[in-house]
């Protein structure tokens, strides 16, 4: 929830701070070549929105009719026993994934939004951390589940 109100608040402040064009592609000096409406670029961060919140909510929800047998996970037998946990994990995984992608649109629209300030000199290479950083906690959300799948329920549950 709060990724999603910070995506909204990031859409919606960018949105308002925008230039009619806002710059979104820079040369290697910093100078915008290449403009786009802003009602475009909110529209197409709306359309991301609501189609990683429906679609990842969705795959969420329609894990749980998965047979057990036919999921490839580390310790399956083990899990078999715990389907109801393994759901949970699985759910919270797909939320994390949303939850990962909510946040790095928000930074986007945000970042642009600074880059397109009148009364700001920054340049591209200012928000260089962006990229990284939305590798990172992409990196972070990937990995997460595999890791925690290696873990046996039972001894999840015993901690």
């Amino acid at each position: 929830m709060i990724s999603i109100l910070g995506l909204l608040l990031s859409l919606f402040t960018s949105y308002v701070s925008y230039p009619g064009a806002v710059a979104v592609r820079f040369n290697e000096i910093g100078q915008a070549v290449q403009y786009v409406d802003r009602e475009a670029v909110f529209y197409i961060a709306v359309a991301i929105f609501l189609i990683n919140n429906t679609l990842i909510s969705t795959v969420a929800r329609l894990f749980t009719r998965v047979p057990i047998g036919q999921i490839p996970i580390p310790n399956q037998p083990l899990w078999a026993d715990h389907r109801a946990e393994l759901n949970e994990v699985i759910t919270n995984w797909f939320y994390a994934i949303m939850s990962a992608i909510n946040t790095i649109l928000a930074l986007a629209l945000f970042v642009l939004s600074l880059l397109n300030r009148s009364d700001l000199t920054a340049t591209p290479i200012n928000y260089a951390w962006l990229l990284p950083l939305s590798t990172l906690i992409l990196a972070a959300v990937l990995i997460a589940l595999p890791v925690r799948l290696l873990i046996k329920p039972a001894a999840h549950g015993e901690r």
